[in-house]
This record gives structure tokens, sequence and C-alpha cells, in this order.
């Protein structure tokens, strides 16, 4: 038996569902629990990136726009009658535009849309296959906890997911549905693959950006049952970014 795997009580394969499976966490997502011996449902939009996930072939493809009932409701008819042991809804997107600028508004909808919306089409389309014992994982973001200069849409609608989280929580609690986020901080992806790296690494106390691998391992965790007593909760996974009051800059990391 393979470290970490999480078999489920009756001999059957567990079934995790993904969205936002096609790169960056929702990919790392895929590969740790394809390592953990789940089945995989994986969602996205982006067609050719879902065809590039040939990890194995228990893993069922769904493309579509989390935005869309149908693409959720595509997602859970993708299980027939399985049971859904882990739903990780972590699809998400980011573009907020200047307040002032015309498409504003537009560009909110569309956040609010893929990152708010989707989760609650998502968590809403699962509830028939959850069950007792099942978790729910979402992607925040630490900036759902604080918030930037020129990100206001972005940081509205992860700050929505949050406390979503802890709602759906207090909602699923009594049916045995545990309910947690993680919210990662700066991690390598294709969105920060054309920003300075070094400028971003100077502001977190780890000294480095996460690897898409370390915030998938939270979300492993939280799906877990060593977290069988965690819901409601939504962990920063930061490297110590939050913990700052952003007042002073950091010494240089020390070496050895």
């Amino acid at each position: 038996m393979r470290s970490g795997r999480d078999d489920r009580a009756d001999g059957c394969r567990p079934v995790v569902a993904i969205t936002g499976a096609a790169s960056g966490i929702g990919r790392a997502c895929v590969e740790l629990f394809v390592d953990r011996g789940h089945d995989v449902v994986a969602v996205d939009v982006d067609d050719d990136g879902l065809a590039a996930l040939e990890i194995r072939t228990d893993i069922c493809r769904v493309v579509g726009d989390v935005a869309d009932e149908a693409t959720n409701d595509a997602m859970v008819g993708a299980l027939g009658d399985r049971r859904l042991d882990v739903l990780v809804l972590n699809a998400g997107i980011g573009g907020t535009r200047p307040l002032a600028a015309p498409d504003a508004v537009s560009r909110l909808d569309r956040i609010l849309a893929v990152n708010v919306r989707g989760v609650a089409l998502g968590l809403r389309a699962a509830l028939p296959a959850l069950g007792p014992g099942s978790a729910v994982v979402v992607t925040a973001s630490v900036a759902g906890l604080a918030a930037d200069q020129g990100t206001w849409a972005y940081n509205a609608s992860k700050a929505a997911v949050v406390n979503l989280v802890r709602a759906a929580a207090l909602d699923l609690a009594p049916r045995g549905i545990r309910v947690n986020a993680v919210a990662p901080g700066l991690t390598r992806s294709t969105l920060t693959s054309g920003q300075d790296v070094a400028a971003l690494a100077g502001r977190i106390p780890l000294g480095r950006l996460a690897e898409a691998r370390e915030q998938a391992e939270v979300i492993g965790f939280l799906a877990s049952t060593a977290a069988s007593y965690v819901t409601g909760v939504t962990i920063p996974c930061d490297g110590g970014l939050g913990a700052a009051t952003g007042l002073l800059p950091f010494e240089p990391r020390l070496s050895g």
C-alpha cells in the first residue's frame, strides 16, 4: 500500500472530482490523488490541458466552464452511481480591471461567476453524491484574507469564497460532510511565469514562491482522514506572507 493512500472501508477505490484540473494547483492535485489511489474526475475549460493529463487511465475528463450549471452536472454525471469521497473546487481566474475602466464591472461579473458562482454550483451539484465522511476543499487565496493594490475584484471574490466555506461547513456538518479551504500565497504557475520572481520572493519570509505540489499537499491533508475533525477553516499556505505587517522589508534569507 502506498504511503498516504486513503482506502475506503468498503474496499472500493475512493473518487475525487477536481475543477481547474488542467494546470497549476489543480494538476498537482490530480497527480497527488492519483498517487493516493483515487479515481479522478478532472474538470477544466482547457480541452488541450485536460488531454495532456495522461497520468493514468482512471481519469475521467470533463471539458467545460464551472460557471455553467451544465459543466457541474456533467462532473457529477461522470460518477455514475459512485459516491464522491472528495470534491476539490479549485477553478479560478484573476484579471481585475481598474475600477474606472469601461469593462471593470463586466470583468468583475466574470471573476465572480468563476470564483464564487462556480464554487456554489459545484457544491450544489455534488450534494447528492456526497455523504458522511466526504470532504470538500476549496481553493481560496491569501487575497481573500487581505488586499493588494489593483486587485479589488479578485480580492472580493476570494473573500466571498472564505465565508462561503464557513457557511457551507455549518450547513453540511449535520450530514457528516466537511468543508474547508486552502489560501495559497504566491505559487509558481502560468500566472507568475512572466513576473519578476526574485522580486516577488523577496516579499516572502521563506524567500521563495510555493510549488503547486506544496499547495496540493495541504488540500490533500484537508481531504484526508487525518483532518477528520477539521471543518469550516481556511488554511493559509503562503510562506509566512500573512504573518507580516508589510511595513518593513525582510532581511535577506540566511543560508545554511
